[in-house]
């Protein structure tokens, strides 16, 4: 019963976030910039419970030398972060 109960919650949550536009924020969560211009914004790693020392690891993983050389990067709604790299390896600031 309670196996049962839970598969149609997921079922029923897929289906009204699909056919529900407005509902998908609230269900899946939005995409959460970390690093800005190539500064990182440290309220979000803290809101996001993210170390500074974790992100480097993750933008190693990413094949990026330092955080230098990122323009953005930006934590995904599938837990998954995203890196940008800076043109010609500087960051441009707008």
């Amino acid at each position: 019963l309670a196996i049962s109960t839970i598969g149609l919650l997921t079922l029923a949550l897929s289906y009204a976030s699909f056919r529900v536009r407005r509902l998908r924020p609230l269900l899946e969560g939005t995409p959460l910039v970390l690093i800005d211009a190539g500064r990182v914004l440290t309220e979000n790693l803290r809101r996001e419970r993210i170390t500074l020392e974790e992100l480097e690891s993750e933008v190693r993983v990413a094949q990026l030398p330092s955080l230098d050389r990122v323009r953005w990067g930006i934590l995904e709604t599938n837990g998954k972060i995203s890196f940008i790299p800076a043109a010609g390896g500087q960051v441009l600031v707008p």
